[in-house]
């Protein structure tokens, strides 16, 4: 079978199997299977398949078909212009994650003329994803990888090594603000916010990735709730809360904060 064969039949199975952007999906997975790069596979369509080549890829098709995310097929996800190494410890970074680490980098640049070194605490790091990124942009920062599962710490130490961050992201085990040794200029999370009964209808790849980095009680604010509270003593004067919520969560964390500070 021919590499353009291969990719048509992948891309009509996972059609039938409801995959969003199966086209994309059939190539990624061919082109991991094979261990090429996009350049290559376009300039390779009409290479013969091994039969070996071709049984490996068709296990990965059916993994994807059978509800296992993209992302813990291949091992990796592009986040913020950088690989990252994901496994099914962690929740697989997002695009709209992105802008969290946008408006953390905007923060910090607006510090610049500060002599010392920001403190950025990324509480629930999962992957590393958001920690990583803030690093990798800004040399002046210390910024501490937090996470109560060791699992999800020792993924994020590997996307930490993997970028060569070692000194500048520190990897802390412990229950949200209880890993860090004082206040920070800046915390940063994407923590749990779904609720138990929006959890219900999430799609099959979503359900496959870990539930306490996606459901937090009932109605979706146990995680957000004690960050914000948290915040208030770990925060410095003038310092950045930043957080990615669902937007069905908007009102209920403005009646938190409006609690809590007003």
């Amino acid at each position: 079978m021919r590499l353009r064969e291969a990719w048509a039949r992948s891309r009509r199975q996972l059609e039938r199997a409801s995959i969003p952007d199966a086209d994309i999906e059939a190539q990624v997975l061919l082109r991991n299977a094979l261990g090429i790069d996009r350049a290559t596979f376009h300039a390779s369509l009409d290479r013969e398949l091994s039969d070996e080549d071709a049984d490996a890829f068709e296990r990965m098709v059916q993994r994807r078909i059978e509800g296992e995310p993209l992302s813990y097929i291949t091992g990796h996800r592009e986040f913020y212009g950088l690989e990252f190494v994901v496994t099914p410890d962690v929740l697989v970074p997002r695009q709209e994650t992105e802008f969290l680490v946008e408006a953390v980098l905007e923060y910090a640049r607006s510090r610049a003329e500060d002599e010392d070194a920001l403190t950025i605490a990324d509480i629930g790091t999962g992957s590393g994803c958001i920690a990583v990124a803030v690093g990798a942009h800004l040399a002046n920062v210390t910024v501490y990888a937090t996470d109560v599962r060791h699992e999800a710490l020792r993924v994020a130490g590997e996307n930490v090594r993997r970028h060569g961050l070692d000194g500048r992201v520190r990897l802390r085990h412990g229950d949200l603000f209880e890993a860090l040794d004082g206040p920070v200029d800046v915390v940063a999370s994407n923590p749990p916010y779904l609720s138990t009964a929006e959890a219900v209808d999430l799609p099959a790849d979503i359900r496959r990735e870990p539930s306490v980095a996606l459901v937090a009680g009932t109605d979706g604010m146990d995680v957000l709730s004690r960050l914000i509270v948290g915040a208030r003593e770990y925060l410095k004067q003038g310092g950045l809360l930043a957080l990615e919520i669902d937007p069905r969560r908007v009102e209920a964390v403005e009646r938190v904060l409006t609690v809590r500070v007003g």
